[in-house]
């Protein structure tokens, strides 16, 4: 008899240990309860959630399926047939969903990536991407002075002709070297595009009057033809109220180097003192003071007053006896 007791506890012991370890299918907050998605021998669990994680929380399903979300459990269910399903791009071929969970493959227009200005250009033909030549597919290097072409399927920019409008307003000129540049190009010969004869101070080129404020002031070209050849250019400096005198003259040259330019000044009123700035001091025939260096001159000037208006003269020459020189004179007070 004593046995029987025994037996009995064992029993209740079993029943009670099975009803602490049963999983509640119904409860969502049982993590123990899944889902599964067999694929071959490998069973993915897909866990229950509550409304607030499904489906942001779901595993991901695989090509051509998508998530559901059912009282808030996780689900999986193919995409309908013919879903476009997202591929290599620019291989001539669209990926598509079968409607069974799986991928068909089917002919597209969808060439890979044009390159801009090869003079070529990708097509589809029967889902193979072929290079095709496109005379319209030009190489285009931003710049006035070339000619964009394709020659043969090859990228062309082929030099304008010399002396072709360039720039703003087609105001500038093009030179054989493909560069848009303010003066025309001078070639051998040596021609001179600038206002002549103003060779002496007397007869100096007159190139108005103009103010000290920062976007005053212009350009001119011109060619120093040997070593009597020699330019003088006169103009009216205003100091307007609030602006700064910064008189500067500079000599690009066409040749690098040989050309020198100088600047004499005269204040409208009061004396004249001048600071060359490191460049060399120079006295004009009509006895001026002023400055001279190969590059740039940039003096001060002092007036003696409130008011430092000033007439002012430039010459250009060259003092190395260079057979031609040409430049180009910018100019600000």
């Amino acid at each position: 008899m004593r046995g029987r007791p025994a037996a009995i506890g064992i029993i209740i012991t079993a029943l009670a240990g099975a009803c602490l370890f049963h999983h509640d299918p119904t409860d969502p907050t049982d993590a123990a309860t899944t889902t599964g998605t067999s694929t071959g021998s490998t069973t993915e669990a897909v866990p229950t959630a509550g409304e607030d994680q499904c489906p942001n929380n779901c595993p991901y399903p695989g090509p051509c399926k998508q998530i559901t979300c059912v009282e808030g459990a996780c689900g999986v269910a193919d995409l309908p047939e013919g879903t476009a399903w997202p591929g290599t791009p620019g291989d001539c071929r669209q990926d598509v969903c079968d409607g069974q969970g799986g991928l068909d493959s089917v002919l597209a227009d969808d060439p890979p990536n044009q390159v801009p200005g090869d003079c070529q250009r990708f097509v589809c033909d029967q889902g193979d991407a072929v290079v095709m030549l496109d005379a319209s597919d030009v190489p285009d290097d931003d710049n006035d002075c070339t000619d964009d072409t394709c020659e043969d399927g090859t990228p062309t920019n082929t030099p304008k002709a010399m002396h072709t409008a360039c720039g703003p307003g087609d105001a500038h000129f093009c030179h054989t070297d493909a560069a848009c540049r303010p003066c025309k190009q001078v070639t051998d010969a040596c021609e001179d595009y600038g206002q002549e004869p103003h060779d002496n101070q007397e007869t100096a080129q007159n190139l108005g009057t103009i103010t000290d404020a920062d976007d005053d002031g212009s350009f001119v070209c011109g060619t120093i033809r040997g070593a009597n050849d020699i330019d003088w250019y006169t103009f009216a400096g205003d100091d307007a109220f609030l602006n700064y005198v910064d008189p500067v003259r500079s000599l690009f040259q066409q040749n690098g180097s040989g050309g020198q330019v100088c600047v004499y000044i005269q204040c409208s009123s009061g004396s004249t003192s001048i600071n060359c700035n490191g460049a060399t001091p120079s006295t004009a025939p009509l006895g001026q003071k002023g400055c001279c260096s190969p590059t740039s001159v940039a003096p001060k000037l002092n007036c003696g007053g409130l008011d430092d208006s000033a007439k002012l003269w430039i010459r250009v020459d060259t003092p190395d006896n260079l057979a031609c020189v040409p430049y180009q004179l910018d100019y600000h007070f």
